[in-house]
Protein backbone atom coordinates (compact mmCIF):
# COMPACT_ATOMS: atom_id res chain seq x y z
CA UNK A 1 0.00 0.00 0.00
CA UNK A 2 1.43 3.56 -0.81
CA UNK A 3 0.48 6.72 0.35
CA UNK A 4 1.19 9.64 -1.98
CA UNK A 5 1.63 13.62 -0.90
CA UNK A 6 -1.17 15.96 -2.03
CA UNK A 7 -0.71 18.89 -0.14
CA UNK A 8 1.29 20.83 2.11
CA UNK A 9 -0.98 23.69 4.18
CA UNK A 10 0.41 26.54 6.39
CA UNK A 11 -1.79 28.54 7.93
CA UNK A 12 -1.04 32.42 7.57
CA UNK A 13 0.18 33.19 11.45
CA UNK A 14 0.99 29.39 12.34
CA UNK A 15 3.85 27.73 12.90
CA UNK A 16 1.91 24.39 12.28
CA UNK A 17 1.89 22.68 9.04
CA UNK A 18 -0.60 20.10 7.99
CA UNK A 19 -0.31 17.23 5.22
CA UNK A 20 -2.28 15.68 3.27
CA UNK A 21 -2.01 12.44 1.99
CA UNK A 22 -4.13 10.09 -0.51
CA UNK A 23 -3.41 6.50 -0.16
CA UNK A 24 -2.83 5.47 -3.69
CA UNK A 25 -5.46 3.85 -6.13
CA UNK A 26 -8.21 5.24 -3.41
CA UNK A 27 -10.27 8.43 -2.44
CA UNK A 28 -9.07 7.84 1.24
CA UNK A 29 -7.10 11.01 2.63
CA UNK A 30 -5.36 12.01 5.78
CA UNK A 31 -4.91 15.54 6.81
CA UNK A 32 -2.04 15.38 9.21
CA UNK A 33 -0.58 17.95 11.16
CA UNK A 34 3.60 17.29 11.75
CA UNK A 35 7.01 19.60 11.56
CA UNK A 36 7.90 18.05 8.60
CA UNK A 37 6.72 15.16 5.72
CA UNK A 38 9.11 12.45 6.97
CA UNK A 39 7.01 12.62 10.06
CA UNK A 40 3.69 12.81 8.93
CA UNK A 41 4.12 9.83 6.76
CA UNK A 42 5.19 8.03 9.88
CA UNK A 43 1.70 9.43 12.06
CA UNK A 44 -0.10 8.27 8.46
CA UNK A 45 0.78 4.35 8.42
CA UNK A 46 0.46 4.67 12.31
CA UNK A 47 -3.15 5.72 11.89
CA UNK A 48 -3.27 3.13 9.40
CA UNK A 49 -1.74 0.68 11.64
CA UNK A 50 -3.67 1.54 14.95
CA UNK A 51 -7.02 1.66 13.11
CA UNK A 52 -6.68 -1.65 11.25
CA UNK A 53 -7.04 -0.02 7.92
CA UNK A 54 -5.01 -1.90 6.17
CA UNK A 55 -7.48 -4.91 5.51
CA UNK A 56 -9.77 -2.89 4.07
CA UNK A 57 -7.65 -0.59 2.29
CA UNK A 58 -5.94 -3.98 0.42
CA UNK A 59 -9.80 -5.04 0.01
CA UNK A 60 -10.76 -1.87 -1.86
CA UNK A 61 -7.98 -1.99 -3.84
CA UNK A 62 -8.49 -5.51 -4.56
CA UNK A 63 -11.97 -5.34 -6.24
CA UNK A 64 -10.28 -2.45 -8.25
CA UNK A 65 -8.13 -4.52 -9.90
CA UNK A 66 -10.14 -7.72 -10.01
CA UNK A 67 -13.01 -5.10 -12.13
CA UNK A 68 -10.31 -3.98 -14.32
CA UNK A 69 -9.05 -7.68 -15.06
CA UNK A 70 -12.42 -8.67 -15.71
CA UNK A 71 -12.98 -5.22 -18.53
CA UNK A 72 -9.76 -6.46 -20.45
CA UNK A 73 -10.88 -10.11 -20.95
CA UNK A 74 -14.32 -8.82 -22.11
Amino acid sequence: MEIELVEVIRYEGSVEKRFRFRVKGTSIYFNIPAPNVEEAARKVREVIRVMQLERVIEHILSRKSGARGGEQEA
